[in-house]
């Protein structure tokens, strides 16, 4: 291996090769030739010699490693399990082999089976950082949130520069309602931020978490950009992405050096997400993948989620022109297929919330490349061209708050589903409410409530009697610790009603049975505003400045009910006294929800689906000219253009494995 330390790559690889022709049977030798050729980015080779290394010799520990690792790299779980319960049972467990099978358990999502392998390695060290992070990952997808925010706070005082550790700490606290850890967190947090300065200390996390906690955007910005930079650090280093190097000098290459964008005069449009599935993102999406003019615009969907058997994948299935599976591609192979697809556009439906691949995108596998509809934020990249708003929700004087160019729909930057159901409503008694009281709601999730909103809701019901206040927390510790956050407000603690979660038809038969929706902040309603509205619950919202904080306040604009929409704490709990005692006006808005719903432009699909094709068709036109992306103001449909049919269908429909 003496060539190899050396940087002499390619003569090791060659030397190695030549060494297990003269004897296939030494595993050593297997073993050497795949470590090189992992180095050299020969995936199919690496893999394949440390298979041959680990068959020969099931004792050797480093050939396990070495499969493992390359089988977790590409995303391989199944496999990756397999090989490491393949061992030989006389072979010593280190620490490395039970951190690996923690991750090849979590890439299952056999979470309680990852969790047991990371305590695994805390009983033989129990300051082991990389343990603490798999077993509080573990923990949260338990919602087991108290455990998961203290496995956190315990590498944050192993090492206080953890930035990605407090803020994980703080977000689970916030999942618990538990204010009073919170607040130490945060100051956890603001030192670790101060210690790892505005370069970062490589660490990946998901920003996401940020965006409950404040409404501060410029802080957003500054977080998506720490993980982007790391991102775009780790992908140029890949040796398999040294192809790419060349597209990231420079933004606007011309149409040479994507061919194949326009299949017979179409523009092909990817869809890149993990939640083709009953989700929130394709409950809006659907709709408009079936209205979208196929004569204009072809939909190639790239699915690297599970298929959960509904009705509502099979749906989005049916619906694309092209589906391709790339749950088990690596991020090259995945960028690859993108461009031999001949993508114009190319869309991530997923941000930095579970299931990312926002590192596939610093590939630029597409000229054109858009943020849109699952996350709240900036990418903070300087390879993402665009982020889909509207003038309520992203106006063109918070462009400093996004890295990308802010391209705005004229009324609403999300769509809806004009065939979805509109069940029965349920009876109060069968939602567990007082008959007789005035249902104040907000079926939000714990981690965006924040201490600062329950004290305005606890004045508002001090404010309203015989009112009550209806939430969807099952977590039975945060419910317990609401309940004395209430009595210690003056509030009795019976006046807090906990919803359970329920199927999504049984969801929407409920809603019609609160009064009025309380909508969070700084992190709001979004999917559920649009539930609520769209099952005749008016919702009161806050407007901020952060995106996520003015999602609700875009949607009630276009359901016509912009009055709904406040910009003080003071405004908010003045207006929920307001519609408590004047019965009359609240049903003014109940009636206006009711009789107008499918006039609104909040759930005119056919006229989103053609403002949506007129964006996109205005930012190829500049990609075509040689111009690179700029800010995109909202404007109307040209006179006469359909970028909708509702009798269109995709011509042709197939799926591929990638």
């Amino acid at each position: 291996m003496q060539l190899g330390s050396h940087g002499r790559l390619d003569d090791a690889a060659r030397m190695f090769r030549q060494a297990v022709r003269d004897d296939p049977h030494t595993a050593l030798y297997w073993l050497n030739l795949a470590s090189v050729t992992s180095k050299l980015g020969l995936t199919v080779e690496s893999m394949s010699a440390a298979r041959r290394a680990f068959e020969l010799d099931r004792s050797s520990i480093l050939a396990c490693h070495l499969a493992a690792e390359l089988l977790r790299r590409n995303r391989r779980h199944t496999e990756m399990l397999q090989t490491l319960q393949m061992l030989d049972p006389a072979t010593p467990r280190d620490l490395h082999y039970h951190r690996l099978v923690a991750v090849a358990y979590a890439g299952l999502g056999l979470w309680q089976e990852a969790a047991l392998a990371a305590l695994q390695v805390l009983t033989t060290k129990p300051a082991d950082i990389e343990a603490y992070g798999q077993l509080g990952a573990a923990m949260a997808q338990l919602a087991r949130y108290p455990e998961a925010a203290e496995c956190y706070r315990t590498i944050v005082m192993l090492e206080p520069k953890s930035f990605v550790a407090a803020v994980y700490a703080a977000h689970y606290a916030g999942w618990s309602c538990d204010w009073v850890n919170f607040r130490q967190d945060m100051e956890r947090l603001g030192k670790a931020r101060a210690l790892i300065g505005n370069e970062g200390n490589g660490e990946a996390f998901s920003p996401f978490c940020l965006l409950s906690m404040n409404d501060d955007a410029a802080l957003h910005r500054w977080a998506a950009a720490l993980e982007a930079r790391r991102i775009t650090r780790h992908m140029r280093s890949l040796p398999d992405a040294a192809s790419w190097r060349p597209l990231w000098e420079r933004l606007v290459v011309g149409p040479d050096a994507y061919p194949g964008i326009d299949v017979n005069g179409r523009i092909r449009i990817g869809l890149v997400s993990s939640d083709f599935r009953t989700h929130a993102t394709s409950t809006l999406l659907v709709q408009v993948l079936e209205l979208l003019d196929r004569s204009r615009f072809e939909v190639v969907l790239y699915s690297h989620g599970r298929d959960d058997g509904t009705a509502l994948r099979r749906r989005m299935m049916t619906l694309a022109d092209q589906v391709v599976e790339t749950a088990e591609l690596d991020l090259v192979e995945h960028a690859d297929q993108v461009r031999k697809d001949g993508i114009g556009i190319l869309v991530d439906l997923n941000g930095f919330t579970l299931g990312s691949r926002v590192d596939l995108f610093a590939l630029r596998p597409a000229p054109i490349q858009v943020l849109w509809l699952a996350y709240p934020s900036t990418t903070g990249s300087d390879f993402m061209d665009y982020v889909i708003g509207d003038p309520v929700l992203t106006p063109l004087a918070h462009r400093d708050d996004f890295s990308e160019h802010i391209a705005q729909l004229p009324v609403c930057y999300a769509p809806t589903d004009r065939l979805r159901e509109r069940p029965a409503r349920l009876g109060r008694a069968e939602c567990g409410l007082p008959e007789d009281a005035f249902v104040f709601a907000c079926f939000n999730q714990s981690y965006k409530l924040t201490e600062e909103m329950f004290d305005v809701w606890c004045r508002i019901l001090e404010r309203t009697p015989g009112s009550v206040l209806w939430l969807l927390i099952p977590q039975v510790d945060a419910q317990e610790r609401l309940r004395e956050e209430a009595q210690r407000r003056g509030i009795d603690p019976a006046r807090l009603v906990f919803a359970p979660f329920v199927q999504p038809e049984q969801h929407l038969a409920r809603l019609p049975q609160a009064d009025l929706f309380l909508d969070t902040f700084p992190y709001g309603a979004h999917t559920t505003c649009n539930d609520a509205l769209w099952m005749g619950l008016p919702v009161l919202a806050l407007r901020g400045r952060s995106f996520s904080s003015r999602v609700a306040a875009s949607l009630l604009q276009a359901a016509e009910l912009p009055e709904l929409v406040c910009d003080t704490p003071g405004h908010y709990e003045a207006m929920a006294v307001v519609l408590f005692s004047d019965r009359a006006e609240l049903q003014r808005v109940r009636t206006h929800l009711e009789t107008r719903r499918m006039d609104l432009p909040l759930f005119d699909t056919p006229r989103f689906t053609r403002e949506l094709g007129a964006l996109f068709e205005r930012m190829t036109a500049r990609w075509r000219a040689g111009l690179p992306p700029q800010t995109l103001p909202a404007e109307p449909p040209s006179p006469g253009e359909h970028a909708c049919s509702p009798s269109s269908s995709p011509a042709s429909r197939k799926t591929s494995a990638g």
